[in-house]
């Protein structure tokens, strides 16, 4: 597929990293004469120095042979207007970043669709949807969902009051039996195991399960967990993030404090909401924090635009006593595990979640790296079973035998229908397969799911 890129910072790279990896032909718009310099070092990709709103550059980067349009700069005018562009050269699909929230707004003041922009991605929502992925399970080392949050997953450390503790995974499905969950990886001293049905779980074992949404209640159960346990979020920074996040659990929580460095914009999100308390201030003065009562706090979220306040208010939250601390972070992923080793609970990067929500709509029948599973060599990948693969109308469990211990099939997507298989279960050509796998193990993947005459 022929995709041109508009806007080459952390979105955009992130975008053309992953799609050069799928094998698409890739070009890139960028005015910043030296990021283009930096991108062109970097991918083997036709890069136009210049804006993504005008005609002549977007023809010199290859749209009127394009398939795709993923207009990504931080300008949602250059975005929109590099759409309408698009559609004129009838670019199939073109996706735009948006964040003003008067392009926003249900109904819209402008339909965007009308002027030629097929998808809208808000890159505030998706962070929002990935901090509520905690928020609803407290206690998770990782939480993810994909296809629209009909299928999550989610890593646990195993304790001794956890009804799976010393049962092997083929006793623990039993217990939940009428629910569809699967634990597709177990962590154990640093190593990464891709477990069979007799595999003991053990105590400071990490699990990584898989199951839909309709689910949660249940493995929450196995976690000895359930929903409706925070009481109190603490969220700082005076962003259109945090704003969206406040709104969310204005009425979800019992108590919401909001607190923002700019007394203007403190009054004018005060009236936005109901219920949350809104103060002005900094959560990096850890007598405010001390004043709004941290160490009662269930979980703080660093909602600011600078990183190192984020990381340094959550820290500071978690001295005072608060559970669990979400960091905002626009340094690159390999920081996080930095992060993590000083005490941040969980680190999203805002554009890189942006970037997978954007993944997640167009890697339909194509791979996709979902997930770097913690630090280990280990990805959640998502691939398409192809026509008379070697993969394809056999019971899983002789059609998977060269890839066992390699990897694992997590979930079965059909007809926008999870399947959690068993060794009985049959991909049929079209199936949409979620796999665990070891990285050097992707190749072969492919070679069992590709289409053949």
């Amino acid at each position: 597929m022929r995709i041109v890129i508009i806007g080459a910072g952390m979105v955009g790279s992130s975008l053309a990293e992953e799609l050069i990896f799928e094998g698409h032909d890739i070009s890139i718009v960028e005015k910043d004469g030296e990021l283009c310099r930096t991108i062109e070092e970097k991918f083997d990709v036709l890069v136009s120095h210049g804006s993504g709103s005008n005609p002549s550059i977007l023809k010199y980067a290859g749209i009127e042979k394009a398939d795709l349009l993923l207009a990504v700069t931080p300008d949602d005018e250059i975005n929109i207007m590099a759409c309408i562009i698009a559609r004129q050269f009838n670019v199939k699909e073109r996706i735009a970043r948006i964040r003003s929230e008067d392009f926003l707004l249900n109904p819209p003041i402008v339909r965007l669709q009308e002027l030629g922009v097929s998808r809208i991605i808000d890159p505030e929502k998706s962070v929002v949807e990935s901090i509520m992925q905690f928020l609803q399970t407290p206690g998770a080392i990782e939480a993810s969902a994909f296809e629209n949050g009909k299928i999550l997953m989610r890593e646990f450390r195993i304790t001794t009051d956890m009804p799976v503790v010393n049962k092997t995974l083929h006793e623990i499905r039993q217990m939940v039996k009428q629910h569809q969950i699967l634990v597709m990886t177990i962590l154990r001293n640093d190593l990464a195991i891709i477990p069979t049905g007799d595999e003991v779980v053990a105590e400071n074992d990490e699990i990584l399960a898989i199951f839909p949404a309709e689910s949660l209640d249940a493995f929450l159960k196995l976690m000895n967990n359930q929903r409706g346990q925070v009481r109190k979020v603490i969220i700082s920074g005076g962003t259109l993030t945090s704003l969206k996040l406040a709104k969310l659990l204005d009425k979800l929580i019992d108590q919401v404090i909001l607190v923002v460095p700019d007394y203007d914009y403190g009054k004018q999100v005060a009236n936005q909401l109901e219920q949350v308390e809104v103060l002005h201030g900094d959560c990096t003065d850890l007598d405010l924090l001390r004043e709004i009562h941290a160490e009662r706090a269930d979980f703080f979220v660093g909602c600011n635009k600078n990183t190192d306040n984020n990381i340094l208010a959550s820290l500071l939250a978690k001295s005072l006593g608060t559970k669990e601390i979400i960091a905002l972070s626009d340094q690159p992923r390999k920081s996080n595990r930095m992060f993590k080793s000083i005490g941040i609970d969980h680190v999203i990067n805002p554009r890189l979640t942006t970037a997978s929500a954007i993944m997640d709509i167009i890697h339909r029948g194509r791979m996709l790296s979902e997930i770097r599973i913690r630090d280990m060599d280990l990805e959640a990948v998502r691939i398409l079973t192809g026509n008379n693969s070697k993969i394809s109308n056999k019971p899983l469990k002789s059609a998977w035998k060269p890839l066992a211990n390699k990897a694992i099939v997590g979930a079965i997507i059909r007809d926008e229908q999870l399947i959690i298989p068993e060794g009985e279960s049959v991909l049929l050509p079209g199936d949409q397969a979620m796999i665990i796998t070891r990285e050097k193990t992707l190749d072969e993947i492919k070679r069992m799911f590709r289409e053949r005459p």
